[in-house]
């Protein structure tokens, strides 16, 4: 039988994670209509300049965020959990406060810097201008920041999901749909991102006043600002390093070659990402889950929560792993027949994610427990290794450079985590339960390979078709190697959650 706060604590992550999951596929979903959109109206080099200056906007934002996203998450849930509620309202105002300041600041100095990024950095002066008008939704974007950690941080997940996730991109579609039946193109798309980044912020914000504000007005808030420094300024340098491993090959790649091939390594490397997608579904509930149970100094809840959960992250990663390996080709040739040549990175980057998808709740553990100085170390030893690899390697071998760069980093820093987790907390994710869907997946994936390669029919029909019978087999295979207590418990909850909606 499983423990009962186990199984409470069980179904609140599925159920949460099950909303974070259908957001997120919506998302990829809508995020691959929408590039395929851009990249078949703009062509590969202007879809690289737009990739370029967009990453060049996010990047700031980053640097804005003086770490208080992951600080406002931790934080909140840590104070819902000691039933402090002044303390979780002061989080809030007072990091909207710095973030909005920080926002301001970096506008300015980013909108008289942008010639020298443009011309100086990356030898592209017709970047000025698209900058300068991206620039103008910063404050923003950096804003949004403080919401969405909010809603996370107060477990109001399906608004972050539907704000986020749902909403966004649907109004992103709308707008590119209208600006180029128009007839407007790379300038048009440029404004529209902006246009998302003040849409971005309200739409959440929304949620967050009707679900949280609206009823805790006569809350008074306390902030303890020593405190949330203290947490936010390693943070800030994690959130920095983990974010620069993603773009350094993008700004690269910017520096040493063309505008399709930072396109085309930019739609193979968001591909590269379904891979683990599942690990976001679920790191936006286990955070603040974890960061409650740490309160309770409840550890061996803890433990079984991550095992339990990093298998299923595991198992969901390696359908979209073997399907990616199977048709990379026909993935990328949606975009356009300029971006098949991504094939081969492609399949690099698959290798790192899968490696992604196992490791990646350990950092999140790592941070929750109060670790910030050890998660710090490990986005050091990250960025370096990814900075010195992808400098050597993309001028002599171009776009392969620049993902074998990703896959080495992405594999070395989750060994490396989960290593360190299992030392300071005996925790590890690992039991026999995972040659299950190892077994499965590899069986299934030998069987279609050799069946692949005897249909003759088009692109999309063999993706469509060759995606669903692997699917299939694949589910057939984990039903009859048994399903163990936690998963027969989940299938439980999602047949009475069907059988009601009947």
């Amino acid at each position: 039988m499983l423990n009962p706060e186990y199984k409470s604590e069980l179904k609140n992550i599925a159920v949460n994670a099950g909303i974070g999951a259908f957001g997120i596929m919506f998302l990829n979903l809508m995020a691959f209509v929408n590039n395929a959109i851009i990249t078949r109206t703009l062509g590969a080099d202007d879809y690289g300049l737009f990739v370029l200056a967009t990453n060049i906007l996010y990047f700031i934002v980053i640097i804005s965020q003086f770490g208080f996203g992951s600080t406002i998450v931790r934080y909140v849930s840590y104070y819902t959990g000691k039933g402090a509620s002044g303390k979780v309202k002061g989080t809030i105002r007072y990091s909207a406060k710095v973030l909005l300041v920080s926002g301001l600041v970096l506008t300015v100095l980013a909108f008289l810097l942008s010639p020298v990024i443009s011309t100086t950095i990356f030898d592209r002066p017709e970047l000025t201008a698209y900058l300068k008008i991206l620039l103008l939704s910063l404050p923003f974007l950096v804003v949004t920041v403080v919401v969405n950690a909010s809603l996370n941080g107060l477990k109001l997940i399906k608004y972050q999901v539907l704000s986020t996730n749902i909403l966004h991109p649907l109004l992103f579609f709308t707008f590119i749909s209208i600006v180029f039946l128009a007839g407007y193109r790379l300038t048009g798309l440029i404004w529209v991102v902006f246009i998302m980044g003040i849409a971005g912020l309200l739409i959440p914000y929304f949620f967050l006043y009707t679900n949280y504000f609206k009823i805790s007005k006569k809350i008074k808030p306390e902030v303890d600002k020593k405190e949330l420094w203290k947490f936010a300024f390693p943070m800030y340098l994690i959130h920095f390093l983990n974010n620069a491993v993603l773009y350094i090959p993008i700004f690269l790649i910017g520096y040493f070659l063309s505008n399709t091939e930072v396109g085309v390594y930019n739609i193979s490397f968001k591909l590269a990402l379904l891979v683990s997608f599942s690990l976001g579904a679920f790191q936006l509930i286990f955070s603040p889950t974890i960061s409650n149970l740490f309160a309770r100094n409840n550890k061996q809840l803890i433990e079984q929560l991550y095992q339990s959960i990093t298998k299923w992250i595991f198992t969901i990663s390696l359908v979209t792993f073997f399907i990616i390996m199977l048709f990379s080709g026909q993935f990328l040739s949606i975009f356009g027949k300029e971006f098949i040549t991504g094939s081969t990175i492609l399949l690099i980057m698959v290798c790192g994610e899968i490696f992604n998808a196992t490791g990646g709740l350990a950092g999140n553990i790592l941070i929750m427990s109060g670790r910030p100085k050890v998660a710090l170390v490990n986005s050091l030893v990250a960025f370096v290794s990814i900075s010195l690899s992808a400098w050597f390697l993309i001028p002599v071998y171009g776009m392969t450079g620049a993902a074998i760069s990703y896959a080495v980093t992405i594999v070395l820093i989750n060994l490396l985590r989960i290593a360190e987790l299992y030392l300071f907390e005996h925790i590890q994710p690992f039991n026999v339960s995972y040659l299950k869907p190892i077994i499965a997946g590899g069986i299934v994936y030998a069987l279609m390979h050799v069946i692949v390669r005897q249909i003759d029919s088009e692109p999309y029909i063999k993706l469509i078709a060759g995606s669903a019978i692997f699917l299939l087999l694949y589910i057939g295979l984990i039903w009859l190697f048994k399903l163990d207590k936690e998963d027969k418990y989940i299938l439980s909850l999602i047949t009475d959650r069907l059988s009601k909606s009947d």
